[in-house]
This record gives structure tokens, C-alpha cells and sequence, in this order.
């Protein structure tokens, strides 16, 4: 009898190992995907901040051109109001023609650099072969914390019907234990319908 419990300590030992194992080897592989997501929005950032920088002096001279827009509608307005209070009817004919201040020109926006957009692209390629990679990670370690969960389960509660020693309370807490170890890749398989809907990161 010795010898079956030193076998079913051994198995639960080793399942409870397992399971804590594939639980962190699923997590490393969400955040893998995250990293790799993230990266794509840290490159647009930098590239956005240089465009920021260079183009400086431009919006600098588009405020100018605004403050002058502002003060011909400000003049505008102001005639308006003048002839709103001593000539209504010619304010009414003014309404008719529908006269409008002039706005500012749209600002085209500047082609993106072949680099820039050739990393974005390479980055969803990443994305995408990670992705498929995690979904093929889930399936094996799916199958490796079925078994670990029938060994550490079955070796404690072997252990908590046949021994008679003192550590059946330790059997009792670590099954106890064990359970919240066998959610984490239950809780992964949840994570991977989440993964499934993450759309790879736009390289436009």
C-alpha cells in the first residue's frame, strides 16, 4: 500500500505541476498577442508625433490664416447686427443672397512612408500567425490539463480514502486548492472565443 501512495503523491505532484505550468504557458501566449497588437498602435503613435513635429510651422500658419478668418466673420457679424437694428429690409434682402464668409481650405492628408506602412503590414502578419499559434497551443495544452486534472484529483482522493496519516487535512486543502489551478485553463478556453473575435491591427 506504501508503494500506491508514494505513486499517487507523485502523480498529483506532478498534474498539479502541469496544470499550473499550462496555465501560465496559455497566459504568455495572450500577452505574445497583445505585445505584438500594441506594438502596431506604438509605431502609428511615433509616427504620428514626427508628423506633429514637422508639420510645426504649417499649423502655425493655418492659426494665423484662422485668427484672420475669425475676424472677417467677426466683422461680418458685426455688420450684420448694425443693419439688423437700422435697416431691416435690406438685412432680410442680405439673408436672401445667402452670403457666407469664406473658410479655410481642407488640408490634404500626406502619403504614408513605404516603410512605415510595410512594418504595420508586417506586424498583422504577426498577429495572424500568433493567433493561429495560440489557438494551436490551446488545443495541445487542453489535452495536457485533462490529464493533469485526472491525476491530481484522482492521486488526492486515493490519497484521502486509503491514507490514514495525519496529512489527510493537507490532501483535503490542497484538493481544495487544486480547483482554482483547474479553472485557469477553463478560463483560458473562455479567453480563446475573445481571442477569435481580435481583429488584427490595421496596417492603414
Amino acid at each position: 500500500m506504501e508503494k500506491y501512495l508514494t505513486i499517487a503523491k507523485t502523480l498529483s505532484i506532478l498534474g498539479f505541476l502541469c496544470l499550473l505550468s499550462s496555465t501560465y504557458l496559455l497566459r504568455s501566449e495572450v500577452l505574445e498577442l497583445n505585445e505584438i497588437r500594441f506594438s502596431s498602435e506604438s509605431l502609428k503613435s511615433d509616427e504620428a508625433m514626427r508628423e506633429l513635429k514637422e508639420n510645426h510651422p504649417l499649423r502655425v500658419q493655418e492659426y494665423e490664416v484662422a485668427k484672420k478668418n475669425h475676424e472677417l466673420q467677426m466683422k461680418h457679424y458685426q455688420e450684420m447686427l448694425d443693419l439688423y437694428q437700422s435697416d431691416y429690409d435690406e438685412y432680410v434682402r442680405r439673408i436672401k443672397d445667402k452670403y457666407n464668409p469664406p473658410y479655410l481650405p481642407s488640408k490634404p492628408q500626406p502619403p504614408q512612408a513605404p516603410e512605415v506602412g510595410q512594418k504595420l503590414a508586417e506586424t498583422t502578419l504577426d498577429f495572424r500567425k500568433q493567433q493561429h499559434e495560440y489557438f494551436k497551443m490551446t488545443k495541445q495544452l487542453n489535452l495536457v490539463s485533462l490529464f493533469s486534472a485526472l491525476f491530481l484529483v484522482g492521486g488526492l482522493l486515493f490519497l484521502l480514502m486509503f491514507d490514514k496519516g495525519k496529512e489527510r487535512i493537507l490532501y483535503l486543502a490542497v484538493l481544495a486548492l487544486s480547483f482554482f489551478f483547474m479553472i485557469g485553463p477553463s478560463f483560458h478556453s473562455i479567453l480563446s472565443a475573445i481571442v477569435g473575435f481580435l481583429q488584427a491591427p490595421n496596417p492603414y
